[in-house]
């Protein structure tokens, strides 16, 4: 063996796998890592390391060449397949994705990556590269590749807690513990005219704001509106359950900006409006008010004019017409 190759072997590989799953050692080298992280110094000399051209370009050429070598690839992929690796990974990411910190500091180096014209030119070097390409191309055209692709993404897409997160980044959504009605699904199948009557007569027919009638809205019937703007709300209400939120986006469908309003008794509140009045509830930039603003003012009047409740239970309806 030439003079100064380090070659490792299993036994190696075996003993540095066993001290990474210490506890007591990953303790002392993540204070290490974050104390010299904190180092001016060092930060410094890591900086001008990781962006210097030749020290890239060695990186580069030899994780390509190891991700070439059929044993690297062979353990590589062994590792990421492993089950309990992949448990892992996903519990930190999950994790790292939830700490308000790490979640601040990624959205801070996305946007300042997002705005560097060096960066932008390199990306959009490597997507035309066109060897780059006929990877991609390659690899999303194998019919493993894409069976594997739909598997997951079905999966995904029937996980309950996916859901809620994408709903909560999305539009906003009507969530009960962890479960997630989706608005493009359509109102609940109990919203319909027994429930309206009901609404109806608990309200004496009459807008919660100004106490408008029929009549004094042109004649059109007043607008039932979800409180919390959520089409799936009256699919049921556990009163011994904690934690009922709406998350409401005050902004758009192409850009949200969702905010969670934790709801106090029933998430099952309707009110009745005019048509003015259910135009105004959404909120007026020139005013300084939003869809928030109006859902704390209807919520107490609700508490105020109508005991917390806005509908009669179906006993309560049917003994009142006897």
């Amino acid at each position: 063996m030439p003079t100064g190759v380090y070659v490792r072997t299993d036994e190696h590989r075996a003993a540095t796998k066993k001290a990474q799953n210490d506890p007591e050692v990953k303790a002392r080298h993540s204070a290490a890592t974050k104390k010299a992280y904190e180092d001016p110094e060092v930060k410094a000399r890591h900086s001008a390391a990781i962006n210097d051209p030749e020290v890239r370009a060695k990186k580069s050429a030899a994780t390509k060449k190891a991700m070439n070598d059929p044993e690297v690839k062979a353990r590589h992929s062994a590792a990421i397949n492993d089950p309990e690796v992949r448990a892992k990974k996903s519990a930190g990411a999950r994790k790292a994705h939830n700490d308000p910190e790490v979640k601040a500091r990624h959205s801070a180096g996305a946007r300042k990556a997002h705005n560097d014209p060096e960066v932008k030119a390199r990306h959009s070097a490597a997507m035309n590269d066109p060897e780059v390409k006929a990877r991609h191309s390659a690899a999303m055209n194998d019919p493993e590749v894409k069976a594997r692709h739909s598997a997951a993404t079905k999966k995904a897409m029937n996980d309950p807690e996916v859901k809620m997160r994408r709903k909560e980044t999305y539009v906003g959504g009507f969530c009960i513990q962890n479960i997630i009605y989706d608005e493009r699904e359509g109102y609940c199948e109990v919203w319909g005219p027994g429930l309206w009557r009901r609404i109806d007569a608990y309200q004496d027919n009459r807008s919660i704001i100004s106490g408008k009638t029929k009549e004094d809205n042109n004649g059109k019937e007043l607008t039932r509106h979800h409180l919390y703007w959520q089409k799936k709300a009256c699919c049921g209400y556990d009163e011994d359950t904690k934690g009922y939120y709406a998350m409401i986006n005050l902004g758009t469908r192409g850009k949200p900006e969702v905010h969670k309003h934790y709801i106090k008794g029933s998430p099952n509140k309707f009110v009745l409006l005019t048509s003015h009045e259910h135009g105004i509830i959404k909120g007026n930039k020139k005013l300084g008010t939003n869809k928030l603003t109006w859902i704390k003012v209807l919520e107490d009047l609700v508490e105020i004019k109508l005991n917390g409740k806005t509908f009669y239970t179906e006993f309560e309806y049917a003994n009142l017409e006897v």
